[in-house]
């Protein structure tokens, strides 16, 4: 059963039932959905078609993760391998998570059938909201105020609107 507080819903308490979720919720959550958002945005110039498209923005961030991972196993040099990889693996994850959003838009617009041009828009704006919810959330387990979980999500989902600023600029 959910706990709930004064203040309504208990996310803390959901939270240690599903503990993967708020590890996944991080700094490379962050960098990944930026990545993702700009990759897809620097491939659609070629006109690749949706599925091209998708396959190598996630063979693309695949890589990145692979980099990633294999950075922090190198530089972890206080444990053992095995607990290296361990934290690394779970430090990464949200390069990972970060695909989600995006490519299911994409993968949502070529099965309705959509333009790419559509496709990518509403992959970018996907993104965007994903990271004001990442925004918010890092306020969110800091305790901030209203208005700085709103200006932290404000601030974090200005990268993706930088991003589709960029694409404007380009095509």
């Amino acid at each position: 059963m959910v706990a709930v507080k004064a203040s309504g819903l208990d996310l803390n308490s959901r939270l240690r039932r599903y503990p993967w979720v708020s590890r996944a919720l991080n700094a490379e959550a962050v960098y990944g959905t930026v990545l993702t958002a700009g990759l897809i945005s620097a491939f659609s110039l070629y006109n690749p078609g949706l599925p091209v498209l998708i396959a190598r923005a996630v063979g693309t961030v695949l890589v990145f993760w692979g980099a990633h991972v294999y950075a922090e196993i190198v530089g972890n040099r206080e444990t053992s391998w095995r607990e290296a990889v361990r934290e690394a693996l779970q430090r990464s994850a949200g390069l990972l998570w970060a695909l989600i959003v995006p490519v299911v838009c994409l993968a949502s617009a070529a099965a309705l059938g959509l333009s790419m041009d559509a496709g990518v828009d509403v992959s970018l704006w996907g993104a965007v909201i994903t990271l004001a919810v990442l925004g918010w959330w890092a306020a969110r387990q800091r305790r901030a105020t209203l208005v700085a979980k709103l200006a932290t999500a404000a601030a974090t989902a200005g990268m993706g609107v930088a991003l589709i600023a960029l694409k404007a600029l380009v095509h």
